[in-house]
């Protein structure tokens, strides 16, 4: 199976007129990365550390085209075993668990639908994995054209739009905006470390999630319902607890994470 992936750098904040080479270059060797780490997660299941670790496919540049900078990514699959299990999961899966795991890094909405897609996400939930951390480094080298030249990017696989950066998206990575009162909310538990009390939260099984720290030392009763309630997640199932928490937004207003002030099941 060959799919073909799409980088577009064109107008942003300024008219297109070049992208710097080293702007560029650090852009497309982050691209690669993002694109490594979340398809080998999205065929196998588990998350890698470092991108070259992916395996049973490559990438490949391929010819670019004159006008707004076109660069076209081509995936080949090299192993007979993960041939077996991207057909499996399909075109459209993995275009789902793309733009799902994109946009949740960004805090933009995206509903996940594909069904084999959201099994593969609970497989994720299950091994207690999560891009997110991995992804947002990668994603600052990704909009270095956006910061320095005014420029947008934009992913695509084939001809349909995965997701695209611009002033937007590099605000919401770069800057934060601590909001002044408290709130409840009901949430559950996609991911936690009971060593350091941080981990993500989800407001529906199939939302996205967004991280949160303590803001206070987390007591036995409060490790003990979220760990409980990440075992309700790798399963499937929703039931949320009420957490009182200060939400943590960009400019913009899109949140992007929790300080958890205190989380109960009643």
């Amino acid at each position: 199976m060959e799919l073909m992936f799409k980088v577009k750098y064109d107008d942003g904040e300024r008219e297109f007129d070049g992208l710097d080479m080293y702007y560029g270059a650090h852009s497309l060797a982050a691209i690669s990365e993002i694109l490594l780490l979340t398809i080998h997660a999205s065929i196998q299941g588990e998350v890698v550390v470092q991108a070259p670790a992916a395996k049973g496919f490559r990438l490949v540049l391929k010819k670019s085209y004159e006008g707004s900078l076109e660069q076209y990514i081509q995936l080949f699959v090299t192993d007979p075993d993960t041939l077996t299990l991207l057909t499996d999961l399909g075109k459209n899966g993995l275009y789902d668990l793309i733009k799902f795991v994109l946009s949740s890094c960004l805090g933009l909405p995206f509903v996940l639908s594909n069904r084999k897609a959201k099994k593969k996400l609970q497989q994720l939930t299950k091994e207690n994995d999560d891009l997110h951390e991995r992804l947002e480094r990668a994603l600052l080298r990704a909009h270095l054209p956006i910061k320095h030249q005014g420029l947008s990017a934009s992913l695509s696989l084939g001809r349909t739009p995965i997701i695209s950066f611009d002033a937007d998206t590099l605000n919401y990575l770069e800057t934060e905006v601590v909001e002044p009162d408290t709130e409840v909310v009901s949430v559950a538990v996609s991911r936690f470390n009971a060593r350091t009390g941080t981990g993500r939260l989800i407001t529906s099984i199939n939302s996205i999630s967004h991280s949160f720290s303590p803001f206070g030392e987390l007591d036995d009763y409060q490790k003990t319902i979220m760990a409980d309630n990440l075992g309700k997640v790798a399963r499937g199932e929703f039931d949320p607890l009420t957490a009182v928490v200060t939400k943590v937004n960009s400019t913009n207003g899109r949140l992007k994470r929790y300080q958890l002030h205190s989380i109960t099941d009643i």
